[in-house]
């Protein structure tokens, strides 16, 4: 008798034990899900997106490269102010300088911030696609789509490079 009720409850914790580490392992799972999912190269379709701002950026470029330890956003395109009073090389070296800080502020991390919506936030500083993003990703056919989308930004992404 005291074995029947000892096995009862050596049941009844490892039943307790299993339904915890299904928990933990489904919140883990989650994550390195959406992590899985999202990385990759994908491509934003211009004409089905928009940006909310005062001052539209001029985006070199549509695709999104997002990897492991950080992402890569497209270029934004500066004018360069008073070029008709410089001379060739003064246009040149400043072009040089204008990409060299667009390239620099395209590079950045992100990271999962949410699963329920799954969310995400894209950390470029002075880069005008950084924030945080609700993501929805969906294939149709053979195609593969993503939604990144915030209150002032909708970008409808494809999967690029197959």
């Amino acid at each position: 008798m005291r074995k029947m009720a000892h096995t009862g409850f050596i049941l009844r914790i490892s039943i307790v034990f299993l339904i915890i580490m299904q928990g933990v392992f489904s919140s883990c799972d989650h994550r390195f899900n959406t992590t899985k999912n999202i990385c990759g190269i994908w491509a934003i379709h211009e004409d089905s997106s928009y940006m909310e701002r005062s001052v539209v950026p001029d985006l070199v470029g549509n695709l999104l490269y997002i990897y492991k330890k950080g992402v890569l956003l497209p270029a934004n395109e500066y004018s360069i102010t008073g070029e008709d009073n410089m001379s060739i090389e003064e246009r040149q070296k400043k072009r040089q300088e204008l990409n060299v800080l667009s390239e620099k502020e395209s590079e950045g991390t992100w990271d999962v911030i949410g699963s329920t919506p799954d969310s995400v936030i894209f950390i470029a500083p002075n880069h005008p696609l950084s924030g945080r993003y609700k993501v929805h990703i969906f294939q149709e056919d053979f195609h593969e789509y993503m939604i990144l989308s915030n209150d002032s930004t909708y970008l409808f992404c494809y999967r690029a490079g197959y």
